[in-house]
């Protein structure tokens, strides 16, 4: 008899993702013998079944069932699949997602230990990209406890229904007691149907247990995803709709206070309405069916799963939207919160306490315009003096709560601070841009320039960002996000000279490269023309580099080298360009080559020709305002960065700011930024021209 079933819903899943699925199964140190998979093929295109029967053909105890019913839910297969169980315990796992190594064997002592219905663990997350909502489980229970064990007389719905805590897949249930209450997922629930499905598991089980401490599943956030795609049919709105009044009211009837969960969908429902097509009519069909639900919210409390922010706006921003069909857009909270109130407040609550903050009164700001009036715009003398005791002195909690630990050294020579949660954006774009790739990343980094009297470093956002990003970002549970064509430990040199020959070096070595990666195409033309200036010396080098592949790579690159020399480098229509000869795989050049770089990449495309090029983020030590829209455009949109902007007008003769809805198409813009370094209202150097205003971005170009 098999010790576990896992049920597994499989529709078009990417089958790279699904192997790694299938490998964390066959991973799993309960042994895989002893675990009966059930996987259904559920409305998928033909050739998905006979890759998956070929895959198990030699595996006895996977299961594959087909179901085409025409349903867009996860809830009619893993029904299906339930089927089919014969072990006392089931899990269920998603395609796209997978266990880590002892989850099973772990989870299954447990159950079978405390005699507990439900069994719930915790879940690591990955997001596919930077800009999708990271769903993950934060709890309210005591995390030093190994295990929590509750009866029914004793549960602690504080704790159970608060956060994000329905998704089925991080628990494990006893099959008696399933098929003794028919617990199967609501057909009728099409949108988050796992809070159903849990909530009546939990508040009809006799006893639970909570493991705190134990990561089980590893949560794949791709942007295809029913919750990450926000622009939907009203039919589909319907279903989402009608799905969490489903949930609020058979929830609420077992006895659930259904207000935190009621408080997150709709906070949900909102962002669907506001990105949808949607007519008027269609809007009050919409909100005249949540209408009475909005009345029965009750304001939350701040704690480690929403912050004061979060509380206020899930509470008004919710019943303004969606209780207003014929003018949602009117809504107060929502034009706050698109001009950044709570990006505003975050960073002003956090930093009250501080010397700046109580100057300047924060914790007496409530409004944006309570900033404005409280907080003049500055610029880097306001800073200098103060700068200077944090790195001569040692002083702290001058300008941030949060220690600073890096000066960034901007084109000016000036020390920009930054702090741990500053950086942390750059880097998850950062590792967003070569996760999944061959690069051939061209950064200069070297050595530290100095080490400050608090503990900080000297350098370019540049170092610190490829530093950075190896020692912390580039293995993710022991395995490696992202390839280069240059050793690891080369990145570290201490020899700044050095660098630019090592790359070229080791990019000349690899003939695997798919994609260049720069913090800006000024990097990427240097590289080019260091190769074609020094190829004597390279080839040479490459001459004694005693493998195989360095002297096919030496004799393919003489006559492309030759040709270039007589020619500088100028191509005609015929003529492969150098990065494609050099690199046959390469797909793209992602570096920032707009503005003040413009001139660098026009140098950059004698070398790359058509491949495509994407001018990535529009990153400074300040901000990360925005990204590329698109390959080989100038246009960028903004995304949330965690910093509030405001936007001084270039051509006028005053100092007062715009927000982002006030925003004028065709205006340019000096940036003032507030961020989490300690940077209150700083008038930047940076000049965007404003082309378009949408509902939660501004498209525009480098001024």
């Amino acid at each position: 008899m098999y010790k576990v079933s896992v049920v597994t819903p499989f529709h078009n899943v990417d089958m790279g993702m699904f192997q790694k699925c299938a490998d964390s199964m066959r991973c799993q140190t309960i042994g895989f013998e002893n675990v009966e998979w059930i996987i259904v093929v559920h409305n998928c295109k033909p050739h998905y079944l006979p890759l998956l029967t070929e895959m198990f053909r030699d595996d006895a105890n996977v299961i594959i069932k087909e179901l085409n019913d025409g349903k867009h839910t996860p809830a009619t297969p893993r029904n299906h699949g339930l089927d089919f169980v014969t072990a006392p315990y089931i899990g269920f796992l998603d395609g796209d997602d997978s266990y880590t190594p002892d989850c099973l064997e772990v989870v299954c002592r447990e159950i079978k230990d405390t005699k507990a219905d439900v069994v719930t663990f915790r879940r690591e997350y990955e997001l596919e990209k930077e800009s999708l909502h990271p769903h993950t489980e934060k709890v309210m229970w005591n995390q030093t406890e190994w295990r929590i064990v509750m009866d029914r007389k004793d549960f602690q719905q504080d704790k159970m229904f608060t956060g994000l805590w329905p998704f089925s897949t991080s628990r494990l249930f006893d099959a008696a007691f399933l098929r003794k209450h028919n617990l199967k997922f609501s057909e009728e629930v099409l949108w988050v149907e796992d809070a159903w499905h849990t909530g009546m598991c939990l508040m009809l089980a006799d006893r639970v247990c909570y493991l705190p401490q134990f990561i089980g599943y590893h949560y794949y956030i791709n942007s295809g995803s029913i919750i990450q795609d926000t622009k939907k049919s009203m039919d589909d709105l319907y279903d989402c709709f009608r799905s969490a009044c489903i949930i609020i009211d058979q929830l609420s009837a077992v006895g659930v206070d259904t207000n935190d969960t009621a408080q997150t969908m709709f906070s949900l429902l909102t962002r669907y309405y506001l990105d949808s097509d949607l007519t008027v009519e269609q809007r009050r069909t919409l909100s005249d069916m949540v209408r009475p639900y909005l009345g029965q919210l009750r304001k939350m409390s701040p704690s480690k799963l929403h912050s004061p922010e979060e509380c206020y706006l899930s509470y008004h921003l919710s019943k303004e939207v969606l209780g207003n069909p014929d003018d949602p857009l009117s809504s107060p909270t929502l034009k706050d919160e698109l001009n950044g109130w709570s990006a505003m407040m975050e960073i002003l609550r956090n930093n009250a306490s501080t010397d700046f903050g109580r100057r300047y009164r924060l914790d007496e700001v409530e409004t944006l315009a309570d900033y404005q009036r409280l907080v003049p715009m500055t610029d880097y003398e306001n800073y200098q003096r103060l700068l200077n005791l944090q790195a001569n002195i040692g002083e702290s909690s001058i300008l941030t709560a949060e220690p600073t630990r890096h000066y960034l050294v901007n084109a000016k020579g000036e020390r920009i601070p930054c702090t741990e949660s500053h950086l942390l954006p750059y880097m998850e774009c950062f590792a967003t841009t070569l996760k999944g790739h061959h690069n051939l990343l061209v950064a200069i980094v070297g050595p530290r320039h100095q080490q400050t009297n608090d503990g900080c470093t000297v350098e370019s956002l540049e170092s610190v960002m490829v530093k950075k990003y190896m020692w912390y970002y580039h293995f993710a549970r022991g395995k490696r996000r992202a390839d280069f064509s240059m050793p690891d430990e080369l990145f570290f040199k201490t020899e700044p000279r050095e660098e630019m020959r090592t790359i070229c070096y080791y990019a000349l070595l690899d003939r695997e490269i798919d994609r260049i990666v720069a913090l800006d195409t000024r990097r990427v033309a240097d590289m080019f023309e260091y190769i074609t200036t020094h190829s004597d010396e390279l080839l040479e080098e490459l001459r004694n580099t005693d493998t195989q592949r360095a002297a096919e790579v030496a004799e393919v690159l003489e006559g492309q080298w030759s040709t270039l020399n007589n020619q500088r480098s100028t191509l005609n229509a015929q003529q492969s360009p150098l990065a494609k000869a050099l690199w046959p795989k390469l797909q793209r050049i992602v570096a920032y080559g707009a503005g003040e770089c413009y001139k660098a990449t026009a140098r950059m495309k004698q070398f790359t020709g058509q491949i495509p090029h994407n001018n990535s983020y529009y990153y400074t030590e300040e901000t990360i305002y925005g990204r590329a829209v698109a390959d080989d455009s100038n246009l960028f949109e903004t995304f949330p960065s965690g910093n509030f902007h405001e936007y001084l007008p270039v051509e006028k003769d005053n100092e007062a700011t715009v927000l982002f809805t006030e925003a004028k198409p065709g205006t340019p813009y000096q940036l003032v930024v507030t961020n989490k370094a300690g940077l209150y209202r700083y008038v930047t150097d940076h000049m965007v021209r404003i082309q378009e205003t949408r509902m939660d971005k501004i498209l525009f170009t480098i001024f």
